[in-house]
């Protein structure tokens, strides 16, 4: 099992770790959560990388839930306890009640993790197992005041010595404030008050008036004219209160012994409950600066390589709480195993070492359990070594130049690196030769390869330029340079080399023309086409990248404004959805009345009033009640009107109803659905099929009935329902049309066909009839009937 980074493999103190560890200790609540981010050390094990991560992200979430966890107020007592662990030792009260703060966390520290359990189960967990320490607490708190004084109440014989010892000093200090009011005091006293001298209440006497007061001197003024005399009347009773005082003392002292033998006693219980008090703080000091950062958790690719998007450098970042004005670029960090060499080119203070540091730093914040300041979906792998050569290292002490420090540096990293580590150089080649070192850094590079490490490195030197770009191990990168304004933009841009602007940058600082001249003309030809044809090719990617992103913006409108639509459309169809659905409703209503006055209608035929004029008027009835369920008409759909003949196949979706068009008479259509005819209004209608065959002139110019559901008469109503291949909702409105129909019709019973299949279709039309006006009672088919495939009716017939 792998554990954490040894210190000498994070190498480098050009990486700036210990500031970020230091934005970390500044989120830390106790002294033990600051030390600890203080020495923060990577962990190499990639499960136990990812564990941190995950806790990381699970405190965040606790954070923004619940807040921080109480942990204010806590005290380091890691070294009270080491004093208390001698044998022999005794604490006094301002040590011991430092614990207390400590004591008292552990019962907040359990209820603040069984509040956050559902969204942080690990600081819940980690909450659950703090020591419980109840009966110490009590005891300190017991015997001590919040100054870490020792209570009356410590022990019985401290509580009566005590109060003896204030009712002695109570007399003694009575019986010398007599003496103020006799009659010599004016020419005897010195002031008028009560005061100590080495444990003894005296009174202050005028030097020239000592003789008159007899008693012993205890001390004098520092000007001489006055004594400080112990009457001789008191002297007794300050006896006593010495040995009171000393007897405080002792018991004191015996109280304080006991309490330190309970601490000691419980000193590893107390060292595991700061422990975990450091662990808590250390993990909320990480989530609480990953919220800072606006961070997000890497995902950890233990053998893959380096993928980070939007990458920040921590350190500007804070910068920019600072001062909110100040821009931090984002940067796109790529190291491939396949590609594992990367040499970054471009101006001077234009960001390569940034973009080194960043790298180094969000491995390090990643490893120590950290969120990184990236965009979602950046990859790291886990390294063992994090080695880099950023500065100027040189040596006066050793003697070493900036070279010879470098190549000491080197020795000690190719000694080392190996498929773990991950090595940032620096302006490799410089402080040398420029062909020597350019042979050198390539020779370097290539022996990283070979030991499988992934490398950055950044350079000025032409030939490593052209060894990325023909090495396939190697990649070029470069840093942006505006060549318009003559300044870096700070962005990474990936395939490209960069050349120097060095002569463009020193006109820009305010080398004379003529001096730039000069160097351009000592420039070599090749070296000065080398540099044109950078600078086009820079020129040229800028406006790729323009025009791409003038693209992008143009396919984003444009999405946006598809979705719109869509949602607007979605909104459309859901408003008419709600239009049919209270249309439905209504009808339902609608038919419920007509059934509820059938019912009536019946029973009042059945009491023997069955003249013809009453059965009129109940026909009558039934048709006025019948023609208000036609609804408003629905919103129509655009079908070909030429479509809509007699005989074609129509629905009207308000009613749930699909049939034929029997006829058409201005603005009304009759629609046949089974043995059910049906008026409705024909904007309603919509054509599903074409005609079956064409009606009769006859048909289409007959006369339509009033009302908008036709009565049949007996002998046109079949004594069975056929209702295989409908949907539930189709049957529900076919059934009951059809009882309608039935039961004016005179039929006794029906047979409802509806299959076997799923039970669906049996389970709907048998919840209907369960509830139906017009129904006496139902039952299964018999063998002959179709069995458990169709359900026999008995309608109310009397």
């Amino acid at each position: 099992m792998r554990g954490q980074m040894e210190a000498g493999r994070i190498w480098g103190r050009g990486i700036e770790w210990d500031a970020v560890r230091g934005l970390l200790g500044a989120e830390a609540q106790t002294p033990m959560g600051r030390e600890r981010a203080a020495g923060a050390a990577p962990l190499t094990d990639p499960g136990a990388v990812r564990s941190a991560i995950d806790v990381t992200g699970r405190a965040r979430l606790a954070l923004a839930q619940a807040g921080a966890p109480p942990l204010e107020a806590i005290a380091d007592i890691r070294p009270v306890l080491e004093r208390c662990r001698l044998a022999g030792s005794v604490l006094d009260g301002t040590e011991l009640v430092l614990i207390l703060p400590v004591l008292d966390c552990g019962p907040r520290l359990a209820a603040y993790g069984r509040g956050v359990e559902p969204v942080a189960p690990a600081v819940a967990a980690l909450t659950a197992s703090l020591p419980r320490l109840a009966d110490l607490a009590a005891a300190l708190r017991e015997a001590l005041e919040d100054d870490g004084s020792v209570r009356d109440g410590a022990s019985p014989r401290l509580r009566a010595v005590r109060r003896d010892l204030r009712e002695r000093r109570r007399r003694v200090v009575t019986g010398l404030e007599r003496l103020f009011a006799g009659a010599d005091a004016e020419r005897i006293l010195a002031d008028r008050f009560v005061t100590v001298r080495h444990g003894r209440y005296v009174l202050p006497i005028r030097a020239e008036a000592r003789g008159r007061v007899r008693g012993i001197v205890h001390d004098r003024s520092q000007s001489g004219q006055t004594v400080f005399v112990e009457p001789e009347s008191v002297v007794e009773a300050n006896n006593d209160l010495v040995q009171l005082a000393r007897e405080d003392e002792q018991e004191t002292a015996r109280v304080l012994a006991a309490l330190s033998g309970a601490v000691r006693e419980r000193a590893e219980a107390l060292a595991a409950l700061v422990e975990g008090i450091t662990e808590l703080d250390w993990v909320f000091a990480r989530a609480a600066l990953a919220e800072r950062m606006e961070a997000t958790a890497p995902v950890i690719d233990e053998r893959g390589g380096v993928l980070l998007r939007g990458a920040l450098h921590p350190l500007l970042l804070a910068q920019r709480w600072r001062d909110p004005e100040r821009t931090v670029v984002p940067l796109d960090l790529e190291l491939a195993r396949e590609r594992p060499v990367l040499v970054v080119t471009g101006p001077n203070a234009g960001g390569k070492t940034i973009a080194l540091k960043t790298l180094a730093l969000h491995v390090l914040l990643a490893q120590t359990g950290c969120h990184v300041p990236a965009a979602d979906g950046s990859r790291l792998p886990v390294f063992e070594a994090v080695h880099a050569i950023i500065g100027d290292d040189q040596s006066v002490a050793e003697n070493l130049s900036t070279f010879s420090a470098f190549v000491k540096q080197a020795r000690e990293i190719l000694d080392d690196a190996d498929d773990r580590a991950l090595v940032l150089l620096d302006e490799l080649g410089a402080g040398t030769d420029p062909d020597e070192g350019a042979a050198l850094a390539q020779a370097i590079l290539e022996a990283l390869d070979a030991q499988g490490a992934l490398v950055m490195a950044t350079t000025h030197l032409e030939p490593l330029k052209a060894f990325a770009t023909s090495s396939p191990r190697a990649r070029n990168a470069s840093v942006e340079f505006d060549g318009a304004t003559l300044a870096p933009t700070f962005r990474l841009v990936y395939d490209r080399p960069g050349q120097s602007w060095a002569l463009t940058i020193a006109a820009r600082l305010g080398l004379a023309p003529d001096l730039i001249a000069r160097a351009q003309g000592h420039r070599s030809a090749q070296s000065a086409r080398m540099s044109e044809l950078l600078a086009w090719l820079d020129a040229h990617t800028r406006d790729e990248a323009e025009r791409t992103l003038a693209i992008e913006r143009r396919e984003q409108e444009a999405a946006a404004r598809l979705t719109a639509a869509r949602e607007a459309e979605a909104g459309a169809k859901s408003q008419a959805r709600e239009v049919v659905a209270r249309a439905k409703s209504d009808a339902s209503a609608l038919l419920a009345d007509i059934r509820r006055a059938v019912a009536a209608e019946w029973e009042r035929l059945k009491r023997g009033e069955r003249s013809r004029r009453g059965l009129e008027e109940t026909r009558r009835r039934l048709h006025d009640a019948a023609a208000r369920v036609a609804p408003e008409p629905a919103p129509a759909f655009e079908e070909d009107a030429s479509a809509l003949v007699p005989g074609a196949a129509v629905s009207a979706e308000h009613l749930g109803l699909r049939g034929e068009l029997v006829a058409l008479s201005g603005a009304t259509a009759t629609v046949r659905s089974g043995t059910i005819t049906v008026r409705v209004p024909r904007d309603a209608l919509r054509v599903i099929g074409p005609a079956i065959g064409a009606a009769s002139e006859a048909g289409r110019g007959a006369p339509v009935r009033r009302a908008d559901i036709r009565v049949p008469e007996k002998t046109g109503v079949a004594p069975e329902l056929h209702l295989l291949g409908r949907t539930t909702d189709e049957a529900r409105d076919l059934v009951e049309q059809y009882l309608d129909d039935a039961f004016l019709a005179g039929l006794g019973s029906v047979r409802l066909v509806h299959g076997k299949g799923t039970g669906a279709l049996r389970r709907a039309v048998r919840d209907l009839l369960a509830g139906h006006p017009l129904v006496e009672s139902y039952r299964d088919g018999e063998a002959s009937e179709g069995g458990t495939g169709a359900t026999v009716a008995l309608l109310k017939v009397g």
